[in-house]
């Protein structure tokens, strides 16, 4: 990141910690709505869906969760044979045409079969167990977009931390969303969100929104998620750049990006040897509660699920 901008990060951090905020306290229906926001160093409109954008996907998704307590299937995005609300996928002896399927989770003509594990033809094996409710339903990535960052198991982070606000698929069209002020970001929008560096994109994770000038509705996850978790979401988030809402079961599980990796911009692997982001993490860590101690300062890894470090990742950057 260029020094201007990391510089008035900066500024931004140190004003907050002069008066003593919160990032994770404060109010996000209070926050005043945002006009704008910077893309690649320059103000532009803030990418967000329409009110009547985001009640629509709100009473979507309340309509799919009451079809779910009387055993009827559905998808809110109406994606054959996919139910996006607690993804569950669809197989054999399911009327995909109509939607009109026995989901597992109410009194379905007497009938409680959950079609999750419907969808398990061999377990996986190893760690890749912990990703597998994830990847049997969704995109499995077999590269990456961000050195040393894995889609893949982002993806499972995004899908149990962010959909509430974000959506499903990124279109800030989560069932949380009408109830924000300003509403959350596009995160698909290709034309804003790739002019942003990946440092950017993780300060306003692990920080929260005030991390980078932004408005509080977004919250800081540096004490739910470790570094390493931070930088898979910013992976995970590059892979859906302009994709659109699926039409059809193949569109959706092959999304297609138009990121192209930022010559010099700051990834995984060389993150602990980058001044820049060394400097943001001194300045983002000093503002985290319960941070110190020896077992895990600052964000330190931790053995153990699925996780590997930034080095043992195996997928290559796509060219």
């Amino acid at each position: 990141m260029k020094d201007g901008k990391l510089n008035a990060h900066m500024t931004a951090l140190a004003a907050l910690a002069g008066l003593g905020l919160t990032w994770a306290g404060a109010s996000a229906v209070a926050a005043e709505p945002e006009k704008r926001c910077t893309a690649g160093g320059v103000k532009v409109v803030c990418p967000t869906q329409s009110d009547a954008e985001v009640r629509k996907a709100a009473e979507a998704y309340a309509k799919e969760a009451s079809n779910y307590e009387r055993g009827k299937g559905g998808s809110t995005y109406g994606v054959a044979p996919f139910d996006y609300l607690t993804g569950v996928g669809k197989r054999a002896n399911t009327d995909t045409a109509t939607y009109q399927t026995e989901s597992g989770y109410g009194d379905a003509q007497g009938s409680y079969k959950t079609e999750l594990w419907d969808r398990v033809r061999k377990p996986a094996a190893g760690p890749e167990i912990y990703d597998q409710w994830t990847n049997n339903w969704s995109p499995k990535f077999g590269t990456t977009l961000v050195a040393g960052a894995d889609p893949n198991h982002g993806k499972m982070y995004y899908y149990s931390y962010c959909i509430a606000c974000h959506g499903w698929m990124m279109h800030g069209d989560g069932p949380s969303a009408a109830e924000l002020n300003p509403r959350p970001r596009t995160l698909t929008r290709g034309d804003y969100m790739n002019k942003k560096s990946n440092l950017e994109l993780f300060m306003v994770v692990k920080g929260g929104g005030e991390a980078v000038g932004l408005s509080s509705s977004m919250p800081s996850w540096g004490n739910v998620l470790q570094d390493q978790d931070i930088w898979n979401i910013v992976a995970f988030i590059r892979a859906m750049q302009d994709v659109p809402p699926p039409k059809a079961l193949a569109e959706y599980l092959a999304p297609k990006s138009t990121f192209k990796p930022i010559a010099g911009d700051v990834d995984a692997l060389n993150a602990s040897t980058n001044k820049d982001f060394k400097d943001a993490q001194e300045l983002l860590e000093s503002e985290m509660a319960g941070r110190g101690g020896s077992i895990l300062v600052g964000g330190g890894f931790v053995e153990g699920g699925n996780r590997k470090k930034a080095a043992d990742v195996s997928l290559k950057v796509s060219q």
